[in-house]
């Protein structure tokens, strides 16, 4: 919630684990194990916009961030075509 204005926002990952190796993330220390598809990177928003029932104590999603599993930099292409579906 922001305020007043009831926001939802969904986050998705990229990829499967991640090569940043950084100690204090779990991700980071299973290593990258893949890049998601442009498919898949959407299907995460789609799953959530289908699955969360739309009521009054429920908003539409508001925000989207790329703030799940992976390095969104390390999977560009996919990423940007996701953003632009």
């Amino acid at each position: 919630y922001s305020g007043t204005r009831k926001c939802l926002t969904i986050c998705v990952s990229s990829q499967v684990g991640c090569a940043m190796g950084c100690e204090f993330c779990f991700t980071g220390l299973m290593g990258l194990r893949r890049n998601l598809t442009t498919a898949q990177i959407v299907e995460q928003v789609l799953s959530v916009r289908r699955d969360l029932p739309i009521s009054e104590g429920y908003p539409q999603a508001t925000n989207i961030v790329f703030m799940g599993m992976g390095e969104p930099f390390d999977n560009m292409d996919s990423v940007v075509k996701a953003i632009n579906i």
